[in-house]
């Protein structure tokens, strides 16, 4: 199978028969991003269509590209991803992009799974809670760091001691 039979049937699997403005518009253009994207950069490497969607959500999310963050939250739904995988990788672009730009693309994401008929709001996944908080915390920080986060810890100074908690 060629390059550009490729991209059509990558092209179907994510997006089905939909075709974007750009297609009446700029139809050169398309031919370029189509056959390119889902010709060769679709078949580049080893990740999964899951894996590649939930990273194109996160550059998406990031470069607020919200029309396209919007496809891809269908295109994702449609490689089998689920609902919670979905808004893990948007509400993880929060730290680094800010909470109104991550309310953006959680805007485009919500519209999508509306129109699927995707009960909102998705059930919790918190596992943290104000009671577990500096437990929990606790935990991960001596998993990732060693039991010299406990002596840290210990050893702060008492007015630097909240910020250890």
């Amino acid at each position: 199978m060629d390059r550009i039979e490729r991209s059509r049937q990558k092209y179907a699997q994510l997006f089905g028969n939909a075709e974007f403005s750009s297609f009446t518009t700029d139809p050169e253009f398309e031919d370029i991003l189509i056959r390119f994207i889902f010709g060769e950069v679709f078949y580049h490497g080893s990740l999964t269509d899951q894996q590649r969607e939930l990273i194109l959500l996160v550059v998406l999310t990031t470069n607020q590209t919200l029309p396209q963050v919007r496809d891809h939250v269908g295109a994702a739904l449609k490689v089998g991803l689920t609902p919670v995988e979905i808004k893990e990788a948007i509400y993880h672009c929060a730290p680094y992009i800010g909470f109104p730009k991550t309310l953006n693309a959680l805007s485009q994401a919500n519209d999508v799974f509306t129109e699927k008929k995707i009960h909102l709001p998705l059930e919790s996944q918190k596992q943290v809670n104000e009671d577990n908080r500096f437990e929990k915390g606790l935990e991960l920080r001596v998993a990732i760091f060693g039991d010299a986060t406990r002596q840290s810890q210990q050893n702060a100074a008492e007015n630097q001691k909240h910020i250890q908690e």
